[in-house]
């Protein structure tokens, strides 16, 4: 048996369950509204949060530029507080390190010092020592320095000699003069010391030439035997050698005095009165008493 179910039977039933449950237009427009709002609140909710979430960051930045500013400060100071540390401990070295070298010099100086007392003592003691045996000299012990002397003297004279050097060697020709009248008079003591007086001329003129030319730092240079001098004019009594050293008073001419060393071309010598200072060599000259004429000094062969 056949059983055709038509179109309208099967459709029929749907078509008004589909009426049943689709929604009328009123509810479209109920639903459409309620999204509506709900995107509003939304919306609203967004940009309420939104204000807050910028404000937030803002405010973080903020707080992070403050501790930023306000921790740079702080760094910097460390750095120069490190930089201030590591400068005072080197100038701590460096003070150390002065100290030690000032102390080093100045225990060289004082060794310098012992040994030029040392020398100076010991060039006093050969200095007496010669003045003794001269005291005991004999006409051939004489003779002999006399002719040595005269002999220094030649060889001074076969190179030029300089003006300075002239008033020097005027020096020591009248003592080599006295000399040989002393030993002519039979003072054969006196004869000698003229004679070694007349030598220290002679090799401070030697001496001088040979400083001046390898050092021109002149060093002081004992006598070893102190020659007795006169003031040729009033003369300014120095500290030091040289023309800008402190004045100590005023040597009036015809004052003796002794030489007892010399740097270049100052003299240091002692006054009558013990005074002790500097005079050009060419202030002063000789003094050679005349061996049985009372005492009287020489003429300079100036």
């Amino acid at each position: 048996m056949d059983i055709r179910i038509g179109d309208n039977e099967v459709m029929g039933p749907l078509k008004q369950s589909s009426k049943l449950y689709s929604p009328s237009k009123v509810q479209r427009e109920q639903m459409l509204g309620w999204l509506v709002l709900v995107l509003l609140g939304l919306n609203m909710m967004g940009c309420n949060i939104l204000p807050k979430t910028h404000q937030l960051e803002a405010e973080n930045e903020d707080s992070m530029s403050e501790s930023r500013s306000k921790g740079q400060p702080e760094i910097e100071y460390a750095k120069l507080l490190t930089e201030k540390e590591a400068q005072q401990h080197e100038i701590e070295r460096l003070q150390k390190l002065l100290a030690e070298k000032e102390a080093y010099i100045r225990s060289q100086e004082a060794r310098q010092q012992d040994q030029a007392k040392a020398l100076q003592e010991s060039n006093n003691q050969a200095a007496h020592a010669k003045v003794k045996l001269r005291r005991l000299a004999t006409r051939p012990a004489a003779a002999s320095t006399i002719a040595e002397v005269e002999m220094v003297m030649g060889n001074l004279k076969s190179s030029p000699i300089t003006g300075s050097e002239q008033v020097l060697h005027t020096q020591a020709q009248l003592l080599l003069s006295a000399a040989a009248t002393a030993y002519g008079q039979d003072n054969y003591a006196a004869a000698m010391d003229y004679a070694a007086q007349a030598r220290e001329f002679i090799d401070m003129v030697r001496n001088n030439r040979t400083r001046k030319a390898s050092d021109p730092q002149q060093v002081t240079v004992s006598f070893q035997v102190p020659i007795p001098l006169r003031a040729k004019a009033n003369s300014n009594l120095r500290q030091k050698p040289g023309l800008r050293a402190g004045v100590l008073g005023m040597l009036k001419k015809g004052s003796t005095v002794i030489a007892e060393a010399y740097r270049g071309d100052w003299l240091q010598i002692i006054t009558a009165d013990g005074r002790s200072g500097w005079v050009f060599n060419s202030l002063v000259e000789a003094q050679a008493a005349s061996h049985g004429h009372g005492g009287q000094a020489m003429g300079t062969a100036e």
